[in-house]
């Protein structure tokens, strides 16, 4: 079985648009999912704390060089 690999990301609506964070990675395994969080998300204004888990599409790397597709 193929262990899918997801970011962990936020979005905050700024100027009628919405803005997507990473704030970790997430990892698929037999029976759940695994999240590793490298900041903690804040709360909107009902008090809701709202991660996505997005699939990551290819394989990437920690360097600058290359971007992150969300």
């Amino acid at each position: 079985m193929e262990r899918k690999i997801f970011d962990v990301i936020v979005g905050r609506t700024k100027q009628e648009r919405i803005n997507f964070t990473r704030i970790g990675t997430a990892f698929e395994n037999e029976t759940n999912i695994k999240i590793l969080f490298d900041a903690l998300p804040i709360t909107n204004s009902n008090g809701e704390a709202i991660v996505y888990l997005k699939e990551r599409l290819k394989d990437v790397s920690e360097s600058n060089e290359q971007k992150k597709e969300w």
